[in-house]
């Protein structure tokens, strides 16, 4: 049986993110993907700012081909219908944008075979075990591929991590988003956008979802549209969905509310990251979704997926390398210095913030709303422009005293504008 250097199971984002790097460090990849290429899944499609320009630099220019449409910034509405308008300097519109998740993670697995990585497309792995110093991957249909180290990039749902006893996110970490991503008419959206706003945004909606927010990410030729929250309102997820499309409407950012959602996914959400990521016994880490790399306030997760990748497979080499499987603690370690804290740190106390009401939202939006800096400083997060946008926009907001919060809530207005910028 060939022994592989390295399995990857899951060739979303972040599991061929982590084959391109590893295949180009001269490990030998085996990706197990359960789909196909071209295969979709559910998910608003926005590459911020920080994660493309990220792809660009440590895997190259081609991953710009996906992006299907330049945005100018960023609509946020409040639950009471306040409008607040960021719009991105020239500099900001330089990465970032709007993708179809078939074409992007197409684009994705294309690049790992040509650094060598083989792929095999309709292979489910359903389980997985050590055998002395090689892990063997199971497939449902019987076959076994045994490799030296393990990726598991699974998703949120993943269940590889548990049986090399690694906890699951479980409810507490675990959310859910529903829409669709309908063929429109987007061109005319644009200009009746750009006449509204001055640009072509994104639009954010709070209020209709509690622990979350709705979006409308607009295409090339398609609009997605979706609620994301917590798994407590699962069940009323058809009444939001149709709540946020009728706002959508009377907002004038869609032109009808007879959009009937079709797809839905589970996402990490709340108690994230994963609190393990790594196993040295069962000669595995785990990346993007599998690890809860999605940031607590955006619910962004390319960003974490190309990241964390990055640093696996430079820990997966090491580890193959000097022929020691304690190296996998670096993973964690290296993580968490380089995104982590400032993602999980200081995204999840502005989640609790903004998250724990409608109250919280709308008070939320309206103190940005008269604070030019604290706008400033949530475009860039909303961009992930760095790996301190968190920490910069809890200090703002955390610094503002309560009678300053008051003061300033107050005194906001309907509709606020701000320019963004680094």
């Amino acid at each position: 049986m060939t022994v592989q250097d390295l399995i990857v199971v899951g060739a979303g984002p972040s599991g061929s993110s982590t084959s391109i790097f590893a295949s180009r460090l001269g490990m030998d990849v085996l990706i197990l993907e359960k789909e196909r290429k071209g295969r979709d899944k559910f998910c608003g499609g926005g590459i911020a700012y920080g994660a493309e320009r990220f792809m660009v630099e440590k895997i190259g220019k081609e991953v710009s081909d996906t992006i299907e449409l330049r945005i100018g910034g960023v609509v946020v509405f409040s639950p009471s219908g306040r409008e607040l308008i960021l719009k991105f300097s020239e500099e900001l519109r330089k990465f970032g944008g709007l993708v179809r998740r078939s074409v992007f993670d197409s684009k994705l697995m294309e690049i790992a075979e040509s650094e060598g990585a083989k792929l095999i497309e309709g292979k489910e792995v359903v389980g997985v075990r050590i055998d002395g110093d090689k892990v063997v991957a199971k497939a449902r249909q019987g076959e076994e591929f045994t490799a030296r180290y393990l990726v598991v990039a699974t998703g949120s749902g993943d269940q590889l991590g548990e049986q090399l006893g690694i906890q699951p996110l479980g409810s507490k970490g675990t959310g859910g988003c529903w829409g669709t991503e309908v063929k429109f008419d987007v061109r005319s959206l644009m200009e009746g956008w750009k006449e509204r706003w001055g640009i072509v945004p994104i639009f954010l909606f709070f209020g209709p979802v509690p622990s979350g927010y709705a979006w409308i990410f607009p295409k090339k030729e398609h609009l997605n549209l979706g609620i994301g929250t917590n798994l407590k309102n699962f069940k009323e997820h058809e009444k939001r969905f149709s709540s946020f499309l009728r706002k959508a409407k009377e907002m004038g950012v869609i032109p009808t509310d007879d959009i009937k959602h079709d797809r839905a996914a589970t996402i990490p959400f709340g108690e994230v990251p994963r609190s393990k990521t790594f196993s040295s016994e069962g000669r595995a880490v785990l990346v993007g979704d599998a690890a809860g790399f999605v940031h607590p306030v955006t619910g962004e997760g390319i960003y974490g997926a190309i990241h964390g990748s990055f640093i696996a497979a430079e820990v997966l080499k090491k580890a193959l390398d000097e022929e020691d499987p304690s190296l996998l603690k670096e993973y964690e370690e290296r993580w968490w210095k380089e995104f982590g804290k400032d993602m999980f740190g200081y995204g999840k106390r502005i989640a609790k913030m903004l998250y724990g009401s409608s109250f919280m939202m709308e008070m939320g939006v309206k103190v940005v709303m008269c604070d030019e800096e604290a706008s400033r400083r949530l475009g860039l997060l909303l961009a992930h422009y760095d790996e301190e946008v968190s920490r910069k926009m809890y200090e703002r907001i955390s610094g503002l005293s309560l009678m300053g919060l008051a003061i300033k809530s107050i005194r906001a207005p309907k509709r606020a504008e701000h320019l963004v910028s680094p």
